[in-house]
């Protein structure tokens, strides 16, 4: 009797240890749930930053054409005046993907300059040299397509991403700020025009697309996610005009007209999006169990 009592002890306490092992299956359910709506969530959200543009030239044309020497180039300089960049991020995600659409508006700002130079064949001193500023303001609507990938799944997530954008042309803008030096009058005089402003969208394209690649991170905190971006959109069609190139005529009497150009742009940004679902007390917005 002895031996039998001992055993039914036995087999109870381990029955009892099982049970507290292994979780009832109501709550295995309601966990496999819970996870799976963790990992699919819509988002809502800003994001403000700054951006620098570039230019590659396709083709250059001027709006002289001497006969007896070589036009002047333009040279540009590239990614040196900051514009800004405000944006709507609406993204769906799903564990570690993430599909986003970000419009929003840019403004992309280059510059260049032309040199031209007048000399006396006879008396080479006697000369004038001439530089042409000339100062581009392009805003525009933006639509981005983009696909990101996590690279974890911590709170601090760092991601890569890319995809295509559509730019719809807002307005456009050129500041021309005429400077020199006159060494054919007896001395040397330098002087500076006062800077003239001409509205310039007809010279640009009113519609570009190019490609996209970045990366960043995003740092989760409780159902809201803090994010920084960067972004380096490739121009892949033209962004001026080829049909309006001389249109200008007030910048044709500078010696002024459009190069072929495809426009390059970073963007730096920062934003914070909230998810859509609601999501009881017990959970976050981060992938985790209860």
């Amino acid at each position: 009797m002895r031996s039998i009592s001992l055993f039914l002890l036995l087999a109870s306490v381990t029955m009892v240890a099982a049970q507290k092992r292994k979780p009832p299956s109501s709550f295995n359910r309601i966990n496999a749930a819970n996870t799976q709506f963790l990992e699919k969530q819509w988002w809502l959200g800003l994001k403000a930053g700054v951006s620098f543009s570039g230019t590659v030239v396709q083709q250059p044309y001027s709006g002289l054409s001497p006969v007896n020497y070589t036009a002047p180039q333009k040279n540009y300089d590239n990614f040196a005046q900051p514009g800004f960049v405000v944006l709507m991020e609406a993204a769906f995600s799903y564990r570690r993907f993430t599909v986003a659409f970000q419009p929003g508006y840019r403004n992309a700002r280059f510059d260049y300059q032309t040199f031209y130079l007048w000399t006396d064949y006879q008396n080479p001193d006697n000369r004038l040299e001439l530089q042409y500023g000339q100062q581009q303001r392009v805003e525009y609507a933006d639509f981005p397509l983009l696909v990101r990938f996590d690279a974890t799944t911590t709170r601090l997530r760092p991601y890569i991403q890319a995809g295509v954008y559509y730019a719809h042309l807002i307005q456009a803008a050129k500041t021309i700020q005429v400077t020199g030096t006159d060494y054919a009058s007896g001395g040397i005089n330098v002087f500076a025009q006062p800077p003239v402003k001409v509205g310039a969208t007809e010279l640009f394209a009113t519609t570009h697309y190019g490609l996209i690649a970045g990366a960043g991170a995003s740092l989760h905190s409780g159902n809201v996610r803090f994010s920084f971006d960067i972004q380096y959109r490739k121009g892949m069609s033209l962004a001026n005009s080829t049909s309006n190139r001389y249109a200008n005529t007030r910048l044709n009497s500078f010696g002024d007209v459009m190069d072929d150009i495809h426009i390059n742009s970073v963007l730096f940004s920062l934003g914070t999006i909230f998810p859509l679902k609601f999501l009881s007390k017990s959970f976050q917005s981060v992938t985790q169990r209860p």
